[in-house]
């Protein structure tokens, strides 16, 4: 990214105002950590970007908030990623992630209408970047629709509803018969109080 930072804008492209920040867990009693944002801050100074380039290490969930309500987009840099809860954050804050095409983000992230599923390479991630700064409305709209998609299908009703059916449907399944006929009724309480156990998501959408 900080290679396409400057090298692929397209013609007639302004990113005089365009600032980078770069997030995540950072542990400095781990060598390859300090070497890796080391390599990152000498990347940026030597692409002449340094001053638009901001590595925030192991912030706080204040800190966090604050960054996802100020950007204009999320970038999610992990290849074939099992899940990936941070592009659910972004969306829950309205706002559009850019992600590789492989993994969790395929399963969550709808190409064109709440972000961008990229092949891993900066020039496709640089692309879309640009598409985004260049028409906030555009990020404005699939802000939107990526705060719908997560509330519809990620929020803390949806996963109580899901682990409810999911848990009865095992319940049901262990009490039945071989031939089916011998299934013990469930009992209407117990499927209410399950039902109604929370879950503690810190994306959970109002």
């Amino acid at each position: 990214m900080l290679h396409a930072f400057e090298g692929n804008i397209p013609q007639g492209q302004n990113l005089a105002e365009v600032t980078l920040t770069i997030a995540g867990g950072f542990d400095k009693r781990l060598k390859e950590n300090v070497e890796y944002l080391q390599e990152l801050q000498s990347l940026a100074e030597r692409e002449g970007v340094s001053d638009r380039v901001k590595f925030v290490t192991s912030c706080s969930t204040e800190e966090r908030n604050t960054l996802l309500s100020e950007c204009i987009c999320v970038l999610y840099t992990p290849k074939d990623e099992h899940f990936g809860i941070v592009p659910l954050e972004a969306m829950a804050a309205q706002k559009p992630v850019i992600a590789c095409n492989s993994g969790g983000p395929v399963e969550r992230i709808r190409h064109d209408v709440t972000g961008f599923l990229c092949d891993p390479t900066p020039l496709e991630f640089s692309q879309v970047m640009f598409k985004l700064t260049s028409d906030p409305q555009t990020a404005e709209r699939m802000g939107k629709e990526a705060r719908q998609h997560v509330c519809q299908s990620f929020s803390t009703k949806m996963f109580g509803q899901r682990l409810n059916r999911d848990v009865m449907d095992i319940f049901q399944n262990r009490h039945e018969g071989k031939d089916g006929n011998n299934a013990k009724k469930i009992p209407k309480e117990y499927s209410l109080k399950y039902g109604q156990h929370e879950i503690d998501f810190s994306w959970h959408c109002f």
